[in-house]
C-alpha cells in the first residue's frame, strides 16, 4: 500500500477518533492493514502537520485553522516541542515532549547542519551524532540559542 492511502487512512483515523499517543496511532493503523515502523510514523506525523494535545492527535485545521497547510517551520517546531538540550562526548540528546521527537528531528535533519553525522529519534528522545566533541558543544549551543 502506497505512502498516499496510509497518511489518507491516517488523516480519516484521527477525524473520527481520539488517538492520544504514536503507539495508539500504530495500533489502528494496524488494524487497517499497515504496520509501520515508529520512524515512518513520525514522519508521517510531521508530514500531515499533526498536533499532539490533550485529547489525542489532530489536524490543525481540524482545530479551527484555516485548512491550508502552512510552510514549514523548522524553529517554530524547536521552540514549541523541544524542553532540554545536552551534549556529552559528540553526541547531543535532546528531550521532547511526549510524540516530539520524529518532528524535531525531522526539523533538525532539514536545517542539514555539516557537522552532524545522524540523528536517532523515539518517542521523546533524540540523540544526534556529530563529527566531534566540539561539534556536538557548538549544536548543543545553536539549538539552545534557538529555543531563547
Amino acid at each position: 500500500m502506497s505512502k498516499r492511502t496510509r497518511q489518507q487512512t491516517i488523516i480519516e483515523l484521527v477525524a473520527r477518533k481520539r488517538i492520544p499517543s504514536q503507539a495508539a496511532l500504530a495500533d489502528e493503523l494496524k488494524k487497517s492493514g499497515y504496520a509501520v515502523t515508529q520512524a515512518t510514523l513520525s514522519r508521517d506525523i510531521a508530514e500531515l502537520d499533526l498536533v499532539k494535545s490533550k485529547g489525542g492527535y489532530t489536524r490543525p485545521q481540524d482545530a479551527g485553522g484555516s485548512g491550508t497547510r502552512p510552510a514549514p517551520d523548522p524553529v517554530g517546531t524547536l521552540k514549541r516541542l523541544v524542553i532540554k538540550v545536552e551534549s556529552a562526548f559528540n553526541q547531543v540528546v535532546v528531550r521532547t515532549s511526549p510524540g516530539g521527537a520524529g518532528a524535531v528531528a525531522l526539523a533538525l535533519d532539514d536545517k542539514q547542519y555539516d557537522d552532524v553525522l545522524g540523528t536517532i529519534a523515539g518517542d521523546d528522545t533524540i540523540l544526534i551524532v556529530t563529527r566531534s566533541t566540539e561539534a556536538a558543544k557548538e549544536l548543543s549551543g545553536k539549538l539552545c540559542e534557538l529555543l531563547g
